[in-house]
């Protein structure tokens, strides 16, 4: 493979930036860029002048040779100042000794295609590099530390020694099953089929830990709705006036609350308006209650104007100072921030409902359910066909399942699938 380069740490002025090589010639170029042929020790970290054109900085270099580094290649890590011209300036010095830029991902996918890591663990990096919370920290490091690949695994071995043996007696078309072999099968796929639901059911709480949970604040204006948000997110995101029709667009916000995001939207109070900026505020607003997971209708006694929604509400008092009203949910104060908390406790229970448990493994990743899905249909079909249908039907039935497993750790999966998957990773990644 052709040798690549990139920034392995974010562009900017910082302490250090990272830069990182691999392939064939990673240590090659780092002998030219020292302008030494020194005899890297693999491993140890070497201080020592790095010459990009007319520049020259005082770095560390290290040297991992194949296949003990991340890649399975040999790989060189370059640690310079910080400061994006310079780090582009030794890149480009790479790129003239015969590297080229690496493509997004491309050192995960060369640690994939190695054999470094599987594709599960590959996705559990960027999930905690991307991560906004502990407890997506912890769904990520459990990924890469192959939680998944496990459970995968463990499944995808019943499969194949069902597979075996279904196979076996294809060849002998002869042979009939007994009944006592055909119970032990059907009750070997059932408990398969259960072990895989399990997989699905963790995948509920999964989603809300990957993706948080939308909320939007509606309700006429001048109710409190910005104030509401400030409270609740405990910054100053919302304009606050006591004019009405303040808020023109959504104004987002966000809290972490017994570890789960929470994604705040403040949207422009309902009403009919011949304002034209305003009228586009109403329908924006409108748009985001279609999309939360829960709509909170804010109201403050003196105007009842609600809009209408299928999905999950709290209605939400404001003003609990002055405003005396009963007919709510939950009485709060924005400004004094009387019962703000238990309002949050109220958003938690509608939404999350119990509290995550860190030790569990929880399937957060969407390509990953639905490879689930696809296995789950696949046994589904086996069982309710295996006493009616043909072996070969069976086993093709099985193998639908066992595929759509291996798709989660690329077994399975095809370079349309692994380039897609690749191609979300960041530059030096």
């Amino acid at each position: 493979m052709e040798t690549i380069v990139a920034l392995a740490t974010p562009p900017g002025n910082s302490g250090v930036a990272v830069i990182r090589i691999s392939g064939q010639d990673a240590k090659e170029i780092l002998q030219k860029m020292i302008c030494e042929n020194l005899n890297f020790t693999p491993r140890m970290m070497y201080l020592k002048d790095v010459v990009a054109d007319n520049v020259k900085d005082n770095c560390l270099v290290v040297y991992f040779a194949a296949p003990n580094s991340f890649t399975g290649e040999d790989v060189v890590e370059i640690q310079s100042h910080g400061g994006y011209h310079l780090a582009q300036m030794i890149i480009n010095q790479c790129i003239k000794y015969g590297a080229r830029p690496a493509l997004a991902g491309e050192f995960s996918k060369r640690a994939f295609l190695n054999g470094k890591m599987t594709l599960d663990q590959a996705e559990g990096i960027m999930d905690l590099i991307n991560a906004e919370t502990d407890l997506q920290a912890s769904a990520g490091s459990k990924l890469l530390n192959g939680r998944m690949l496990e459970m995968v695994q463990n499944v995808s071995n019943q499969l194949t020694d069902i597979l075996a043996e279904t196979e076996a007696k294809l060849d002998y078309p002869e042979y009939e099953y007994t009944q006592a072999e055909t119970t032990n099968t059907l009750n070997r796929l059932n408990s398969i089929f259960k072990e895989v639901s399990n997989f699905i059911n963790t995948s509920v709480h999964g989603q809300v830990i990957k993706n948080g949970v939308k909320v939007a604040l509606t309700g006429a204006p001048n109710v409190g709705k910005s104030s509401l948000l400030n409270a609740l997110t405990e910054t100053d995101k919302a304009i606050v006036t006591s004019i009405a029709g303040t808020t023109r667009d959504v104004i987002e916000g966000e809290y972490i609350y017994k570890g789960i995001l929470f994604r705040m939207f403040d949207t422009a109070g309902i009403r009919e308006s011949a304002d034209e900026v305003e009228s586009i505020g109403i329908k924006r607003a409108l748009n985001v209650v279609k999309d939360a997971d829960l709509v909170l209708k804010v109201f403050d006694g003196t105007t009842n104007y609600e809009v209408k929604t299928t999905k999950p509400t709290i209605t939400v008092g404001n003003k609990s100072d002055i405003n005396k009203s009963k007919d709510t949910d939950i009485m709060v104060s924005a400004k004094t921030g009387e019962n703000i908390e238990k309002l949050k406790q109220l958003i938690f229970e509608k939404t999350v409902g119990e509290e995550i448990n860190t030790n569990n493994f929880y399937l957060t990743n969407a390509r990953h359910i639905e490879c689930v899905q696809r296995a789950l249909s696949g046994l589904a079909d086996a069982i309710a066909s295996f006493e009616t249908t043909t072996l070969d039907i069976v086993s093709a039935q099985i193998k639908t399942a066992w595929h759509a497993l291996g798709e989660i750790t690329g077994v399975t999966s095809d370079e349309a699938i692994i380039d897609k998957i690749f191609s979300k990773f960041c530059l030096g990644k």
